[in-house]
């Protein structure tokens, strides 16, 4: 099979991570796997694939974001043919060039959306993705054998947009320890931490996330908000400031991008992860955490309220008050309460996250596609019909 993606860039997140990763994890369960992606921007890391995935990339010539390649039907052509080609992400001319070379060649579409055909995302210059969904977009969205989602909240925004069309909802895999980790119980240099982990972006909620935290007042003298991750256009400044400006001092820890055992060290160190986004298709940090035995905080805008059912978090409504409250409850737990919330999280998400479980799905959707077998259980059927874009 064919998986086209954007740059593998390591602090791009979280759809570079899923198109690597279940690269890997196909390769492992005996897949074939072909990859084209944009080349990265110089001096970024790539993530690492598996030696057995064939890799190639195309160069853009213009403005990146636009992703024309000219090259990419000529390097298309080079792979070996593949039965399914999977499809990571919308609005770059690379994925319509890759549609485009599968349907002249008989073979089946898989789509995945990561988010960005969310009410949030399209909001972010609507303009631009209105005329992208005119000229191109919808047809391959429509033309597309199933298109993925990673929850029901996924899909459900996928068919409000009108595409009636099989969905698959089949979450993401992260990457957990076998065996439970050793753990710091959450405090450093006395203070126990609440970790936000992810890109450092006005999209994320961080500056209602840093203003509930002032609001705590003394209930978080014994404790430090700490922030990590990649700085995107600079926003970490703007952060400081505001924490600054409210008083919070070295309350609020800033611990820059984080990789590989870093990021082991700050969740072992963590006593809850915070996910204050407004808007979150599936919230990798999440899952990644809950294996890890740390509980949660995380708001309506992610597909997380299993997590109240599980009794390993707090699903609450993004904004300031709403935070504050959650954390406030969450800052008031004893250690040993912490500590069993994230057991059951642990439970929760080696059950039902982990990278072997989305792969073996995968592959029975991909088996689907091709006739071999029925529809899975997670595959959501539809009358199929071509939708407008929004006004």
């Amino acid at each position: 099979m064919l998986q086209i993606g954007n740059s593998l860039a390591t602090h791009f997140g979280g759809t570079a991570a899923a198109c690597a990763q279940l690269a890997n994890h196909l390769a492992a369960c005996g897949v074939d796997v072909s990859m084209l992606t944009l080349a990265g921007a110089n001096g970024a890391r790539a993530w690492p694939l598996d030696p057995r995935v064939v890799a190639s990339s195309c160069r853009p010539i213009g403005l990146r974001r636009i992703g024309y390649c000219p090259d990419a039907p000529a390097i298309l052509g080079r792979l070996p043919t593949p039965d399914v080609a999977h499809i990571h992400g919308l609005w770059r001319l690379h994925l319509l060039q890759s549609a485009r070379f599968a349907c002249d060649r008989g073979i089946p579409v898989i789509v995945s959306a990561h988010g960005m055909l969310h009410a949030a995302a399209l909001r972010q210059r609507a303009g631009l993705k209105r005329v992208a969904r005119w000229l191109f977009q919808d047809a391959v969205l429509t033309g597309a054998r199933c298109l993925h989602a990673t929850a029901p909240e996924e899909a459900g925004e996928i068919r409000r947009l009108g595409f009636g069309g099989p969905v698959a909802v089949v979450p993401w895999g992260v990457d957990m320890p076998d065996a439970a980790p050793a753990r710091s119980g959450g405090v450093s240099g006395g203070c126990r931490r609440v970790l936000y982990l992810g890109r450092l972006h006005p999209s994320k909620g961080l500056e209602p996330l840093v203003r509930a935290w002032a609001r705590l007042g003394e209930r978080r003298r014994s404790w430090r908000l700490v922030l990590a991750g990649y700085d995107e256009g600079s926003y970490r400044a703007r952060l400081e400031t505001l924490a600054a400006a409210l008083g919070l001092g070295d309350s609020v820890t800033f611990a820059g991008a984080v990789e590989g055992a870093g990021r082991e060290q700050l969740f072992a160190g963590a006593s809850v992860v915070v996910l204050p986004s407004p808007a979150e298709n599936f919230g990798f940090v999440v899952p990644e955490a809950l294996g890890r035995c740390v509980p949660v905080i995380a708001t309506h805008g992610s597909p997380w309220s299993r997590v109240v059912a599980e009794g390993c978090g707090w699903w609450v409504p993004s904004g300031e008050a709403s935070l504050a409250a959650a954390l406030a409850e969450a800052l008031g737990r004893a250690p040993e309460a912490l500590r069993e919330m994230g057991e059951r999280g642990r439970r929760f998400a080696h059950a039902h996250f982990a990278w072997d479980r989305a792969a073996a799905d995968m592959v029975e959707l991909y088996e689907w596609m091709l006739g071999r077998r029925q529809a899975p259980a997670f595959v959501e059927r539809g009358a199929p019909r071509i939708p407008r874009p929004a006004a």
